[in-house]
Order: C-alpha cells, then structure tokens, then sequence
C-alpha cells in the first residue's frame, strides 16, 4: 500500500489523514440533516459536533501518545504530538474526548445527552469503518503473521506496517466491516425500533466491544495481560457498562407512546346515550 496521498517538498500528507477528513465530513453531514428530520435546532446540533470532532481528535491523540511505547520520545519532541496525519490515534480515547467535549454543549443548551448519542452513534460506526481504511492504505493497526489466502504484503519503506515484505492478517479491513456493518444495524435496524433514548449507543457499545475484541486475536499486539491485549480489556469494559447503561436506562427513560388529543368538545351530531338512530 501506498501511505502517501500528496508530498509537496517536505510536506506529506498521508492517506491516514484523508480518510479521517472524509468520515468526518461524511458523519456531520448525516447528523445535520438527522437532527432536521427530528426537529432538532441544526445550528446547536453543528456547534455540537465541531466540539465533538475537536475533543475527539484531542483525546484520540493523547490516547495514543499514553499508551504508545515512543511516549518519552513525543516528550521530547512536542511538536510531533500534532502530526495525526501521521497516524497514531487512539479509539476509544477520541470516544471519551468527543463525548466529554461534546457533552460540555448539549448539557449548556439542554438537547438532552442521550437523545443525541443515538443521533451519533450510527456515525461513529462509519466513521470507524472509513477510518481503518485509512489505518489499511498506512499500513498502522496491521495483523499477526499468517499463512492464509486472506494475508497481505505490505512492502512500501513508508508503510508503518511493523512487519514488512511478510504475510499478515489484514486486520485493519477486518475491522473496517465490522464498522460498516455495525453502521447498518443500527441505523437502518435498532434506530427504528429503540424503546428508549440511550438504546442506539448503548448497542453500539456492545457490536464495537465484540467485534473489536475478536479483531484483537489478528492483530499484532506485543503487549498481553492476562493473554489479552490492553484493547481486549477495554472491550469488556466497554460492554459491561453497556449492560449496566441498559439496565438504568431502560427503567428511567422509557419512551412511551403518546396517546391520541382528545375533543374538548362532545360532537353535536353524535346520538346521546339510549338515544335511537332511527
């Protein structure tokens, strides 16, 4: 795979870079017009997502540095804590950065936290999708060793692709249609039937922990507790608390029908009671 999207003198841009702009651009823009079909203030509903997509890439960032086994490097060089273009960003930390920045807004012009999740949720299961596409052309995020029909090469010098000119996994597609799949079921299936606000996101907790926990066996991870990878871990939390959400919210917010307007006035027309037809 090539890495590179366009190289002017020194300056690179990496396809990593691109597809993040894309799933970006792709989510807002489904947001806006969901929050138009549901009568949602589109304005309100674009400043959320401008403080979403601003923490999210802030936390997915320091997420990543955290973690990453290069941190006193980035502490010397702090400069190089802004080359996400570079690649190098952390899930599950730009969940966390995105709603804790997000949430900021929603609760300040009252649009109701959960009721937004679920307008959200669907697109970040697409935007995960489009952006392991990115981690795949990057070559970041690569699969174990394999012998497989499936595996794949990656022999570009600036690919960051750990095992290089070898057959792996192609873990990154992998997790790439779990995304894309993920994004079907719950716009196109459990939007349509939720029975409480909460309901969508709380679903996507659970097809993202298990999905990502089963990407997790093809991936190349050195770092093991346990015989699971610090992701894995992450994934039952991320599921446990999906259960413990769903067990609160599903008590609390249950969303029930609204009966039918009533006449304040009777029907002059109508027979009073006993009275004949005929």
């Amino acid at each position: 795979m090539h890495p590179i999207a366009l190289a002017i003198g020194t300056f690179t841009i990496r396809w990593y870079g691109v597809m993040i702009a894309i799933s970006i651009a792709i989510s807002i823009t489904v947001i806006y017009f969901e929050s138009k079909r549901e009568g949602i203030n589109t304005d309100d509903v674009l400043d959320v997502c401008i403080a979403g997509v601003i923490g999210g890439i802030l936390g997915a960032r320091l997420g990543w540095i955290v973690t990453s086994p290069d941190v006193l490097w980035y502490v010397a060089h702090p400069l190089r804590i802004l080359a996400i273009w570079e690649g190098g960003l952390s899930y599950f930390g730009g969940i966390l950065g995105g709603v804790v920045a997000a949430n900021f807004l929603i609760r300040r012009r009252r649009m109701g936290f959960w009721r937004m999740t679920d307008m959200v949720a669907p697109m970040l299961a697409l935007s995960f999708g489009i952006g392991k596409i990115g981690c795949w052309l990057n070559g970041c995020c690569n699969g174990t060793p394999t012998t497989s029909w499936l595996g794949v090469i990656f022999t570009n010098p600036l690919s960051e692709c750990d095992l290089l000119n070898q057959r792996i996994w192609p873990a990154q597609l992998f997790n790439s249609a779990c995304g894309f799949l993920a994004f079907a079921i719950l716009f196109w299936v459990i939007r349509k039937r939720k029975r409480y606000d909460g309901q969508v996101f709380i679903w996507y907790l659970y097809l993202y922990g298990a999905s990502s926990f089963v990407v997790e066996f093809f991936r190349s991870i050195p770092v093991h507790v346990l015989r699971l990878t610090p992701n894995q871990w992450t994934d039952i939390v991320i599921v446990v608390l999906g259960i413990i959400a769903s067990s609160i919210l599903g008590r609390r917010h249950l969303i029930r029908p609204v009966p039918p307007q009533r006449s304040e006035k009777p029907d002059a027309t109508a027979p009073e009671d006993g009275e004949s037809n005929s």
